[in-house]
């Protein structure tokens, strides 16, 4: 039976299935500054590091201003998140 290009893709990457829920390796990983604090402060919690690092790509996505696009980020909030996504990412040697 031939698969479509999304099965191709997904079937490439899972590493094991459970109770029919597949397990995948994700090989490149983006996150973003509004749900990554918690994620960093989890990791921090359990003292653990982030896996491989060098397939994590931290980017902007959700507070980057549209409208007049000034810099530096005016709203407080906006700019806090985006300065706590480029510390966290420092710190633990992600681009």
């Amino acid at each position: 039976m031939e698969q479509t290009l999304f099965e191709k893709i997904w079937n490439k990457h899972v590493v094991t299935s459970y109770e029919e829920v597949d397990i995948l390796f994700i090989d490149t990983h983006f996150i973003h500054e509004v749900t990554s604090p918690q994620a960093f402060q989890g990791i921090e919690e359990r003292g653990i590091n982030v896996f491989k690092p060098s397939l994590t790509i931290g980017t902007v996505d959700h507070n980057v201003p549209t409208i007049n696009q000034h810099l530096p980020i005016v709203d407080d909030l906006s700019r806090t998140q985006v300065e706590r996504l480029s510390r966290n990412c420092k710190k633990h040697n992600i681009e």
